[in-house]
């Protein structure tokens, strides 16, 4: 194997002289690797992902993350996850996933592979993955006392101001409860594409004086419960939360469908979403299933 520096390769591009390392070197242009101090020899920057450095790997991610949340985003999806899978590799107890546990995030891996250890017949809950801002709500006998991200950051003021988000939940004895009522959702614009409503959603979070303007709250998960996915759905439409288009079936093959008809633009076209959520609906199961330090095990992304 020959290696070369980049100035060389440079100019051995521009005069279009192969020939000469053949020569020189008894070597084909195949056998020709590079070299640069930036790169490794595979041509890929390493110098952004530290492999056995979890704490830089983790500051990374923060960055990320926090420019994707600004409407700024710096790597697709995939790559995000792609670090992030790699942080809980080699340090799943990273702090990093401490911060993220009160809004977990959605694991992405293979439907199949997902779908394998699951009993045979259970009934799954499809919904689509909508993209602006993650929120988690607290109410406490009936009222709104705190919204936060998935960062922990306060945000009730803002919240407040979304016009479909309930300050006030029903008397119907469990919403207006002593015991503290936590809710899971979305912040985001229904009437964009799903990098404007990230960036809409993200924006009015950080202002001083939100308004609330194009903006939309839907809820999708009770935090804590252990009732079945379609329970938990009916009992946020009755607290007059807007709730996600919410499909089901035990076939594993319709779920399949499903995702092959978002992927070609033929399923929640109308919403700004960035791929499916596929849910177990058995609250017995959720349970036995339970969550790691990051995702829940019962529920999956299913994205391009």
């Amino acid at each position: 194997m020959i290696r070369i520096s980049p100035q060389l390769l440079s100019y051995r591009l521009k005069t279009g002289c192969f020939r000469g390392l053949e020569k020189c070197f008894g070597s084909t242009r195949s056998q020709v690797r590079i070299l640069s101090p930036r790169l490794g020899s595979q041509g890929k920057d390493k110098s952004k992902v530290p492999k056995k450095c979890p704490n830089a790997l983790a500051a990374r991610l923060e960055t990320l993350d926090a420019a994707y949340r600004s409407g700024n985003a710096q790597v697709r999806d995939k790559q995000f996850d792609q670090l992030e899978n790699r942080l809980k590799e080699i340090d799943p107890q990273n702090s990093y996933f401490q911060k993220k546990m009160k809004l977990l995030s959605l694991d992405n891996y293979c439907f199949s592979e997902w779908w394998a250890d699951k009993t045979k017949g259970e009934t799954m809950i499809v919904q689509p993955k909508f993209d602006g801002c993650a929120l988690g709500l607290r109410y406490q006998s009936g009222t709104l006392v705190a919204a936060f991200t998935r960062s922990g950051k306060d945000v009730l003021e803002a919240a407040r101001t979304v016009c479909n988000l309930p300050v006030e939940l029903p008397e119907d004895g469990i919403a207006v409860s002593e015991e503290p009522l936590e809710i899971r959702g979305e912040l985001y614009a229904p009437n964009l594409s799903r990098t404007k409503s990230q960036a809409l959603a993200a924006g009015h979070l950080r202002k001083k004086n939100p308004t609330g303007a194009g903006l939309s709250f839907v809820a999708y998960e009770i935090l804590g419960s252990s009732a079945d996915e379609i329970e938990d759905i009916k009992k946020l439409e009755s607290w007059f939360f807007e709730i996600p288009p919410t499909y089901r079936t035990a076939d594993p093959r319709q779920v399949k469908r499903w995702h092959k008809e978002w992927l070609a633009g033929e399923l929640f076209e109308n919403l700004p979403t960035d791929g499916l959520v596929v849910k177990v609906n058995s609250g017995h199961t959720k349970q036995r299933l339970g969550v790691n330090s990051v995702c829940p095990n019962w529920a999956l992304a299913m994205k391009d």
